[in-house]
């Protein structure tokens, strides 16, 4: 090791784009307790066009990156390897963290050797009062990347074994993440990423999950811990129907390409997977049909039942499933686009390239 050079035991990571306002309150509550353990905050902005870099440049101790092609996981790895600490919390910009997990953090890790990945406690914050329909969403698909017992009801100890993490607060051995590879693609843009020009939000990889899986199968484990504890900004557009559509409809696409670019199922598995999702489908419209005859179709334009959620979401499957078995090719070009990212003056090239199919499954009447 280099004379002088630093070794830090943690680094806290924060990737974002074009959140400005929210990611004040984010900066503000790591800056607030940073100084509790040996650490740094490293925030990536990630191709932002709203004043983000001014915005982190007006705090102190705060490290300053650019990453120039739009995507949530190449945004995640560059942090990474601007990183000097043994320890990488991941946090997103919309998270308040509380205080004492950065130290806890530290401890589950010195404490637990075995342990690969740290999952968080992960609970709302609402700007304004959620619609009883969303919460009923919420119970059936974990929209707001939610993590604590309300949520996940085996969730009895302050410290237990886990079988995955949520991106909004997750912590890994940074040689580990070195070792598999960084963040498999997830991705590209966000819900505030509506600029004509840009990418409208793909849904491209597992993330964060395929994270969590890569970590268990090279022999480590995760491990829930309720003192790395962060607070969730809820804002006014998870609370729609477009948001609840777009996500439910994301997780679906995501999955077909996910199976190819990551579990790499052969013909005969993927053929009764999807045996398995057109039962489920049929399944859901009947559960839903049945719900609608009970309240006597007066459900209304306002809201979604989960139901309708498990439709959209099975029949995006197949839809993306469909494409991809067209067109063999497209699942490692979409995959390369979520791993590198996009840079704004790639951006028509990058959709000329891509067949009039899949991009009718992004359009605003498809969601």
């Amino acid at each position: 090791m280099a004379a002088g050079k630093l070794i830090m035991k943690l680094s806290v990571i924060i990737p974002t784009h074009n959140r400005g306002k929210q990611l004040k309150q984010g900066i503000g509550s790591v800056l607030k307790i940073i100084n509790e353990s040996d650490c740094e905050l490293i925030v990536v902005d990630n191709n932002s066009s709203d004043g983000t870099r001014k915005i982190i440049k007006g705090y102190k101790n705060t490290r300053y990156v650019f990453e120039n092609s739009t995507s949530f996981s190449k945004a995640r790895n560059t942090g990474a390897t601007m990183a000097k600490g043994k320890i990488l919390l991941y946090l997103d910009d919309d998270v308040i963290i509380q205080k004492g997990s950065l130290i806890s953090t530290i401890q589950v890790f010195e404490k637990y050797k075995d342990c690969g990945v740290i999952a968080g406690r992960i609970l709302p914050k609402f700007i304004r009062k959620p619609p009883k329909w969303t919460l009923e969403c919420q119970k059936s698909f974990n929209g707001w990347s939610l993590y604590n017992s309300d949520q996940i009801p085996d969730l009895k100890d302050d410290i237990q074994e886990v079988t995955w993490a949520a991106g909004p607060a997750m912590a890994i051995r940074h040689d580990l993440f070195n070792q598999i590879g960084g963040f498999p693609p997830d991705t590209v843009g966000v819900e505030t990423n509506n600029t004509e020009g840009l990418f409208e939000k793909l849904y491209i990889g597992p993330g964060d999950y395929g994270v969590c899986y890569m970590i268990r199968k090279i022999g480590f484990k995760l491990y829930y811990s309720s003192k790395l504890s962060v607070f969730h900004i809820i804002s006014p557009i998870r609370l729609s129907i477009s948001f609840w559509r777009s996500r439910i409809i994301g997780e679906g696409q995501h999955e077909a390409i996910t199976q190819r670019g990551m579990y790499h199922l052969n013909v005969i598995k993927a053929l009764k997977k999807r045996i398995m999702f057109k039962n489920k489908l049929k399944d859901y419209q009947r559960r839903y049909l049945y719900q609608l005859s009970a309240l006597k179709n007066q459900i209304g334009k306002d809201k979604l039942l989960p139901e309708e959620l498990w439709i959209l979401y099975y029949k995006a499957y197949l839809d993306m499933d469909r494409i991809l078995r067209k067109y063999p090719k497209l699942w490692k070009y979409l995959w390369k686009i979520g791993a590198d990212g996009v840079e704004n003056q790639n951006y028509n090239s990058v959709v000329r390239a891509l067949p009039e199919e899949y991009l009718s499954l992004l359009s605003k009447k498809y969601i």
